[in-house]
């Protein structure tokens, strides 16, 4: 009997079971064999696989692997800041940044939301797919006029494409860069709208062409899910007086410089 079912987590044989996948769906391919979608549990990445690569997996070691990866993420944070005194003071004294959130996967989206509301900041999130992101972007920009927008969702380097230096060569990267020009030519001014893009393996190169402030992946690399909320997280509760650098944003999230890059970006954190 075959295991394999849409919901299954796996892991792949050939990658050495290094990432935790669940199957979302799964399609016949011209010799009538399933080939099954994967999406990343832990990491923003999404991938296709034959079933003679997988390995089913228990929910149980999933989750302890993402508890792991939440308590290296808390680590993170409090060996850069104190984030509890700087809460504390923006709530006292000035108004943080508004985040819109739009992401292509449900459950991670609200693990982003629950982490801005823990750090007391004001967030619109939408369960979006990639796809219909760069149609729905525009409109949810005018509702809720966020001082920072973070569109991601899952994607990855097309298996066997060989061409990193086209859009063509990945999965989702080119819904990030029509999503971020609609969001630039919105607010052109990089300071008055903070743009974040991308995921796993994204073509950062184009993203940031198209008029981000940061984006993934620089090094073509995994990023954990938070990666993206950690970086809106961090923009909305800086000073508007400061500045925060791509090296600050690497030491502070999962993944580093090479997951995650950007330009000198002011704070959204503003006093009456």
């Amino acid at each position: 009997m075959n295991r394999l079912q849409v919901g299954s987590i796996v892991t792949r044989k050939s990658y050495g079971g290094d990432v935790h996948f669940k199957i979302t769906n799964i399609i016949t391919n011209d010799d009538g064999k399933p080939v099954y979608v994967l999406k990343g549990l832990l990491y923003r990445l999404e991938a296709d696989s034959s079933g003679d690569d997988l390995l089913f997996q228990d929910l149980m070691t999933a989750n302890r692997q993402m508890r792991s990866e939440i308590l290296k993420i808390r680590s993170l944070e409090h060996n850069r800041i104190n984030t509890f005194t700087r809460f504390i003071f923006s709530r006292l004294t000035g108004r943080s940044g508004r985040i819109l959130h739009l992401d292509g996967d449900s459950d991670f989206l609200k693990k982003c939301i629950d982490f801005y509301r823990k750090a007391g900041l004001k967030s619109f999130g939408k369960a979006v797919s990639e796809s219909r992101q760069p149609e729905v972007i525009g409109r949810y920009l005018e509702i809720y006029r966020p001082d920072i927008v973070v569109v991601t969702g899952h994607d990855g380097i097309k298996k066997d494409s060989g061409d990193t230096l086209s859009l063509n060569g990945y999965r989702n990267s080119r819904y990030f860069v029509k999503s971020a020009e609609i969001a630039r030519k919105y607010q052109p001014d990089f300071n008055k709208l903070c743009i974040f893009a991308g995921a796993c393996q994204s073509y950062f190169e184009a993203i940031m062409k198209a008029g981000t402030n940061f984006a993934s992946s620089p090094g073509r690399i995994l990023i954990n899910y938070l990666d993206p909320a950690t970086v809106g997280k961090r923009i909305a509760l800086t000073d508007s007086k400061s500045i925060v650098t791509p090296q600050e944003i690497a030491e502070i999230t999962v993944s580093g410089g090479k997951g995650i890059g950007g330009i000198n970006t002011r704070g959204h954190l503003t006093f009456a």
